[in-house]
């Protein structure tokens, strides 16, 4: 439950805490068999067509991935699950660089790149580049294998953008529909929700992924973090950001964990296992927001109309009672000396000043506030001409049309990736 709070409040991972972790696994290690010639003896746990993938390089992926814990866990079925995906991840960077290698033969990628690149993963540690090489060498991390990752993802990214960038195609009607559901929520309490999803597209696979997501879920109750364990086991495109979803209605989850997020009790919480039609997902509940005072949002066209002098307050009076409406304004004030009139358009109801803000609480279309006294000594009245839901909460249409693009081009990216796979000739020892 900790865990689970620490990521209700967004907590990163602190440089010094790699250094630690890293420590740690040092520890941990055991030292290789020397061959007779002075070589480490080196198993294969994998081929994908000719590219070998050996026993060292699963162990100095599973030190990666053992750095994101903030303990080394003892549990063997998360150890036994690390080396899986530990393996599955190297498979899939090897299948996504020989589909690079092969498609854009007139293209390296730069040194200068990767470490650019690198810079990045360290920045995240809160590390430069110097203290970040040193943090792996003291993990037992060589820095070569984190280039190799990093390489993957480069040329994954670049392949899937330019095979793939001008053909994703985001409709109107999409973000119509997603304004829609958007709009109708906002009277809805929200929730932010982090998820973990196990891909499992039929039965037998449901039963392993029911069984596997039970055991996370003892694991962050037992202290493990849980952005950790979506980043190193999660099939959904939210895996990098550690499953965080952000801030969602029900009205834009998926009816059966907008049923059980909204059973749950009050935050931080996780929620026992959810089947889906494609899989299982273990959803951790890290906020809840009631809906905002619909007066935050609201746009008001005005008139402001300021007396002076002599009689001001009754000449405002008058006018209230002569001005049906707004349209009625210019003829009501023909003839009365001293009133100016500032029509005020498409004013935010919260950038009124405070002393101005509360005449104007509940006062409707083709209404005027009470009479409000000036700091000159002068009198003022608003009529309300118009007032509408603001969009204050609402993000922009380009907004929510990159959000559906980016979504789209990850599921197109998995399917590419799933078909690689299933060509390559892969064969785990």
């Amino acid at each position: 439950m900790k865990r689970l709070l620490a990521l209700a409040l967004a907590a990163t991972v602190a440089g010094s805490s790699l250094v630690a972790l890293a420590q740690q696994t040092t520890t941990t290690q055991t030292p290789q068999p020397a061959a007779a010639r002075g070589r480490t003896v080196d198993g294969v746990m994998a081929s994908v067509n000719d590219s070998v993938i050996s026993q060292s390089d699963v162990r100095n992926r599973m030190r990666w991935m053992l750095l994101r814990f903030p303990e080394p866990p003892e549990d063997e079925k998360i150890l036994l699950e690390l080396q899986s995906q530990a393996l599955e991840s190297l498979i899939e960077e090897k299948v996504q660089l020989l589909e690079f290698r092969k498609l854009v033969k007139d293209q390296e990628i730069s040194a200068a790149e990767l470490d650019e690149s690198i810079s990045d993963v360290a920045r995240q540690y809160r590390m430069s580049p110097e203290q970040f090489n040193q943090a792996l060498a003291e993990s037992g991390i060589p820095v070569q294998h984190i280039r190799d990752m990093e390489q993957a993802k480069i040329a994954w990214t670049a392949l899937i953008r330019g095979r793939y960038f001008k053909t994703v195609r985001v409709s109107e009607m999409r973000i119509d529909d997603m304004l829609g559901r958007i709009k109708s929520s906002l009277d809805k309490p929200q929730y932010r929700l982090a998820e973990i999803f196990l891909y499992a597209p039929d039965q037998a696979s449901r039963d392993l992924a029911k069984a596997r997501a039970a055991t996370l879920i003892d694991n962050v109750n037992q202290g493990a973090e849980f952005q950790t364990l979506a980043q190193q086991f999660s099939a959904a495109p939210s895996a990098s950001a550690g499953g965080d979803l952000n801030w969602l209605s029900p009205g834009d989850m998926r009816p059966e964990i907008a049923e059980a997020v909204q059973k749950a009790g009050e935050p931080p919480s996780i929620l026992p296992p959810i089947e889906s039609d494609s899989g299982v997902y273990v959803i951790a509940v890290t906020g809840k927001r009631e809906p905002s005072d619909p007066s935050q949002s609201l746009i008001l066209d005005m008139e402001q109309i300021v007396a002076r002098g002599e009689g001001a307050s009754a000449k405002l009076d008058a006018l209230k009672t002569g001005a049906a409406n707004c349209a009625a304004l210019p003829k009501a004030m023909e003839g009365v000396a001293d009133l100016t009139r500032t029509p005020m358009n498409g004013v935010g109801f919260m950038q009124i000043a405070p002393q101005f803000r509360t005449p104007l609480e509940g006062v409707g279309t083709n209404q005027s506030s009470p009479i409000v006294d000036l700091p000159d000594g002068g009198k003022m009245v608003f009529f309300v001409c118009n007032s509408r839901a603001g969009d204050a909460d609402l993000p922009s249409r380009d907004e929510i049309k990159d959000r559906l693009f980016n979504q789209e081009l990850a599921l197109v990216a998995e399917r590419y990736l799933r078909d690689l796979k299933r060509e390559a000739t892969v064969v785990r020892r």
